[in-house]
């Protein structure tokens, strides 16, 4: 069946050429499994062309592969010919990424220059038009490499976006908040629960990966003290609101209206080349933010990109970056789990590592209509209509059922989406932590705990905000003043 108008208005942002670097620009860009996404209606994973990743123990084996001569008894061929430069690179600790064509594009193929590493040949049909199904694109190489060495070898760079399939994260564009209303939703925790204060996340550090902060937002008393790498949220030329911007900031003030106390700093993962409103990143810049946070000794993180990966197999930055790290410290990483409303896994948020957060309904009492599903998802908490901070300024829609409409934002915005689930759990790890002691392994337990004691009948494990002290539905004692009972 032909792609519906949602993919086609989701993928326009990522796979259209930017500009920036002219329509000669193809190595590094994005391209989507399969190829004839558009005649099929689906996408099963995005990748960075002419890019794979490898551990960094099989380098060399891959390496080798790739450059593999018949044996004096067969007659296959290299995987990439001599001619093309193959560039190794360092990723993290762990991982290495083997890149191949790098720097050649069109016009230095024809002139017959070489590539700023070295190679001189494009390694495909050259008629002016990039081939992703040619023998040297990147599902070609990896099915290839997978027939003389085995699996999970070598993996994409994937594309991850704010949700998986190419679908923009929240499940609906950003809505202009009614009336004069100055306050978000959820509100903004007292840090009193059970009677007792400190349940407000102070002296915790949580983490956003994400598409930057937007300066000012400070102005709001919950947004005080928020950090991160700055983003710009105006289309250069129109002065309006990208499409996807103000994510970071919305996602960071999620996690302060539970934890109002708590240190949150923003890292800005660099979106994917040549598409500057594409709100996708690529894994390896991903979790390089990631490993930046744990430098800076975050304990809480919130990975805000997710998505679909090749055979549905867990995404090997990730893999290292827990094998290598993660598996020794007490660090809590909560993902969203997306809003394709599919049973189907998406990484992060489908690893036993991983928080992965489904979105609620606006009165609790089922899934949010676009929420992901399944046993992957660990704890369903409100996504739907959620206000917090956002840039001032006007915003044109893309999507249907109302493209082109422009709205005007105040520094406020209702939104909705597993994205902005997730940040309402890790604030709620933080609170606990503050108020308890726990480390961030500790205080997640005890909230999934309660969350699968009040399992809602067809949909999973749920958490509300005020639910931080993980007390079950009945009252603590005849002056309980959290509302623990409240669903």
């Amino acid at each position: 069946m032909p792609a519906d108008q949602r993919l086609r208005d989701a993928l326009r942002l990522i796979l259209e050429d930017g500009g920036e670097r002219g329509p000669e620009q193809w190595h590094g860009t994005t391209a989507v499994y399969p190829d004839n996404w558009e005649e099929v209606g689906y996408v099963d994973y995005f990748y960075r062309r002419d890019t794979i990743l490898v551990r960094a123990d099989d380098a060399d084996l891959v390496y080798n592969t790739l450059r593999d001569d018949a044996t004096p008894e067969e007659t296959r061929s290299p995987i990439i010919p001599e001619p093309v430069a193959i560039d190794v690179l360092p990723v993290i600790d762990g991982v290495t990424a083997l890149v191949w064509r790098y720097g050649r594009d069109f016009r230095r193929v024809s002139e017959g220059r070489p590539g700023m590493l070295g190679g001189s040949e494009f390694g495909g049909e050259y008629d002016g038009r990039y081939k992703d199904d040619d023998p040297l694109s990147v599902p070609s190489v990896l099915a290839e490499l997978d027939r003389r060495v085995g699996p999970n070898k070598g993996s994409p760079d994937h594309g991850l976006a704010y949700c998986g399939n190419g679908h923009p994260c929240p499940a609906t564009e950003p809505d202009c908040v009614p009336g004069n209303a100055a306050s978000p939703e959820p509100p903004v925790s007292t840090g009193i629960c059970c009677g007792t204060r400190g349940w407000d996340g102070r002296d915790v550090f949580v983490g956003v990966v994400d598409g930057g902060l937007v300066d000012g937002v400070q102005v709001w008393p919950w947004m005080a003290g928020v950090t991160g790498e700055t983003e710009d949220p105006f289309m250069a030329g129109t002065g309006r609101i990208k499409p996807y911007a103000c994510h970071g900031t919305f996602v960071a003030g999620c996690v302060r209206v539970v934890a109002p106390k708590a240190m949150v700093h923003v890292k800005k993962a660099e979106y994917i080349d040549n598409r500057p409103h594409a709100g996708m990143a690529y894994e390896h810049e991903i979790i390089q933010k990631m490993n930046e946070l744990m430098d800076c000794g975050a304990e809480v993180i919130v990975c805000e990109f997710d998505g679909f990966t090749r055979f549905h197999r867990p995404l090997l930055t990730f893999n290292t970056f827990y094998d290598r790290r993660l598996r020794h410290l007490n660090v809590t990483i909560v993902a969203p789990a997306g809003n394709d409303t599919t049973y189907k896994p998406t990484f992060p948020a489908a690893y036993s590592w991983v928080i992965g957060v489904g979105a609620l309904s606006a009165d609790g009492n089922s899934r949010a209509w676009f929420s992901n599903y399944g046993g992957w998802v660990d704890v369903y908490a409100p996504g739907v209509d959620l206000v917090n901070a956002f840039a001032v300024g006007d915003y044109e829609c893309f999507e249907d059922p109302v493209p082109h409409k422009v709205l005007h934002f105040e520094g406020l915005a209702s939104w909705s989406g597993t994205s902005f689930s997730a940040p309402l759990v890790a604030g709620m790890v933080a609170a606990r932590m503050s108020a308890t002691g726990e480390n961030a392994r500790l205080a997640a337990e005890s909230l999934l705990r309660l969350a699968r004691s009040q399992a809602v009948p067809g949909v999973g494990p749920v958490l509300h905000p005020h639910q931080v002290c993980a007390t079950p539905r009945k009252p603590c004692h005849p002056a309980c003043d959290c509302g623990c009972s409240a669903r």
